[in-house]
């Protein structure tokens, strides 16, 4: 993992059970790469991604995300993930994504939003507020400038 201009870069091999029959990228391996680049950016902030321990429920599910194929990837390709934050709500993070293939092409880009969650004491989820040292570390990263 790096980080360069405000994005996580995480680099994945695609494996053989990532792949459709013809040995291309499964659709659904795009969304998977960007919840490990997700999770990467919140290692790296030092911020737990999902607290789940009775009485402490929080994280952040998905609620749009997107992605758009331009060029194939292949079994055993080496995949480049970029990762950025557009924009920081009161309780949602969008994020977008580009995916590079080993030849540097743009191969795929998505988005994704995801709303902050809290456990409630009936056992429900419910959107709440950031919490301000969420937010204040997604700022400080989003904001650098190197």
């Amino acid at each position: 993992m790096e980080k360069t201009e405000n994005r996580i870069i995480i680099e994945r091999r695609i494996a053989f059970s990532q792949t459709d029959a013809a040995g291309l990228i499964h659709f659904t391996t795009y969304f998977t790469l960007m919840e490990e680049a997700e999770a990467e950016l919140f290692r790296n902030l030092g911020i737990p991604l999902l607290k789940n321990k009775p009485g402490i429920i929080s994280g952040f599910p998905r609620v749009d995300c997107q992605c758009k194929f331009r060029k194939p990837v292949r079994f055993d390709d080496l995949v480049r993930v970029e990762l950025g934050i557009t924009e920081i709500g009161v309780n949602r993070i969008h994020y977008e994504i580009r995916f590079y293939a080993p030849s540097g092409d743009l191969c795929a880009e998505g988005t994704m939003i995801t709303a902050y969650v809290s456990g409630q004491p009936d056992g429900s989820l419910k959107a709440s507020k950031l919490p301000v040292q969420i937010c204040e570390a997604l700022n400080l990263w989003k904001n650098q400038t190197s």
